[in-house]
Parts: structure tokens; C-alpha cells; sequence
């Protein structure tokens, strides 16, 4: 059993998606599995906050701007509040001296990282669950800053623990598409998706597309699933990605596509 809180400092929003908070939800599912309490801080929609709560988390406001030195110094008094060690921080804003300035607190980071977008790296972990994540991008890196690299270390959310062990034989020819383009889709992509499946013209095809819940777009999604002859199953703000294609995970379980 696990005798601290997690503490998450992440954002999400319509404009830079909603996929920082919900890796970092994954983590602290795992962190809840083991006993423990999990609080985040930081600029948010109402469907994020909702979703978090729901799952048992403690949600903060952040009064500062994102990135600037009072953010990190607002997240490290409120991570002392609740008698927090530990930082998760996953965000594009978090360079090298927010790092820094964390741990010049006192406090220990694990940083969430995509392509080594920070100047430096003083986090005492990185992770970075990419498959092409390598080494060579934390060159730049203080020597006690440990490297979790690959997709060894992705973060799955608990709805797909069942699946972790399963093997699909994949089909010659596929008829069956799921499209999902993040939680907010800003550009919406999806409904382009959309029309390009509808020139296949393959009357075969079924598609399932999954939208979220901080999507602005979903009444124009709707109507291009009206107007295209591809049969569309159109689901929105999906809590359990890992059963909305319900014969999809049965058949996975079995270890075959039929």
C-alpha cells in the first residue's frame, strides 16, 4: 500500500488536446490500484474535470500561467499541502529550468515526454513511451536524470489491463475501422477521415468513430456521418475505449479475427 499521494501537474483543452491528462490518468489508476490518492492541478475543460473526479481524483485549479515561475512554485506549495514527494509533470510548457525549479524545492519529477522538446532535462525521470523514443534525444540531460524509454513503458489505462497479453491474427483484408483522433480534435480531422472512407466505396466497410468529450466539432461529425455510404457507428466522450468495438475485443481474446 502505497502511505503518499500522487500529484499530476498536466493541462488539457480543446486547443492542445486532452492526451496529457489522460496518459497521466493512466498512471494514476495504477498508483490508485496500489492504495493510494492521486491529486492534479491544472488548466482543464469540464468534461476532463468530470472524468477525473469520476475516477477518484482530487482536482486543483492552477491560478498561474502555465510555464511561468509562479506555476511551478503554485504546484509545488499545493503538492506540500497534501504531503506529496513526488510531481508527475506532462505538458510542452515544462523546460528545463520548470524542471529545475521543482526540484530546487525539494520535490521529485517524473517528466512525460514526446520528441525532447526541453532546452535541458533535470527531471529525476523521463519517460518517454514513443517507439521511436531513444536516447540520443536527452543528450542534453543531468547526470542523476534517469531514462524509461519505449513502449515497455506505455500507460494504459486501466480499461485495457484485460488485453495487455492478447494476440490478433490480422485479416488479408480489413472491413472493419476504428477512428479515434484524440479527445478535442481541434482541426477536426475526423470528419476529413470521414469523407476519405466514404470514396473508398466499399459497401463492406464499417467504421466506428469515437470522438471526446472536449470535441467542439460533433454536430459537423454527425452530419458528414449523414452524408457518406459508409456505414458510421459515431460514439461520443467514451469512457471505456477498450469495449466500445465490442466484437473487436472478443475476438482479440480469442486470439483470432475472424
Amino acid at each position: 500500500m502505497l502511505n503518499e499521494p500522487l500529484f499530476i501537474r498536466a493541462d488539457g483543452s480543446p486547443e492542445i488536446g486532452t492526451g496529457h491528462v489522460m496518459r497521466c490518468l493512466a498512471l494514476a489508476q495504477a498508483w490508485q490500484a496500489e492504495g493510494g490518492s492521486v491529486y492534479c492541478i491544472g488548466e482543464s475543460t469540464r468534461v476532463l474535470e468530470s472524468r477525473l473526479r469520476a475516477e477518484g481524483v482530487t482536482v486543483r485549479s492552477l491560478g498561474s500561467t502555465p510555464g511561468e515561475n509562479n506555476d511551478a512554485l503554485e504546484t509545488v506549495r499545493k503538492a506540500e499541502a497534501v504531503r506529496a514527494s513526488w510531481i508527475v509533470v506532462d505538458g510542452y510548457h515544462s523546460d528545463g529550468s520548470y524542471q529545475r525549479r521543482l526540484r530546487e524545492e525539494g520535490m521529485r519529477v517524473l517528466f512525460l515526454d514526446d520528441y525532447g522538446h526541453a532546452d535541458h532535462y533535470e527531471a529525476d525521470l523521463v519517460l518517454n513511451q514513443n517507439i521511436d523514443a531513444e536516447a540520443a534525444l536527452y543528450d542534453d540531460k543531468s547526470e542523476d536524470t534517469e531514462l524509461l524509454l519505449g513502449p515497455c513503458y506505455a500507460l494504459l489505462r486501466k480499461e485495457f489491463w484485460p488485453w495487455r497479453e492478447s494476440r490478433c491474427t490480422p485479416q488479408p483484408e480489413a472491413n472493419r475501422v476504428l477512428v479515434t483522433l484524440g479527445g478535442a480534435d481541434p482541426d477536426n480531422c475526423t470528419e476529413m477521415v470521414i469523407g476519405a472512407l466514404g470514396r473508398l466505396n466499399r459497401e463492406d466497410l464499417r467504421c466506428t468513430v469515437v470522438i471526446g468529450g472536449s470535441n467542439p466539432n460533433e454536430s459537423s461529425v454527425a452530419a458528414a456521418d449523414k452524408h457518406t455510404d459508409v456505414s458510421v457507428d459515431l460514439r461520443s466522450d467514451v469512457s471505456d475505449m477498450a469495449s466500445s468495438w465490442p466484437s473487436m475485443t472478443l475476438q482479440c481474446r480469442r486470439g483470432e479475427v475472424r
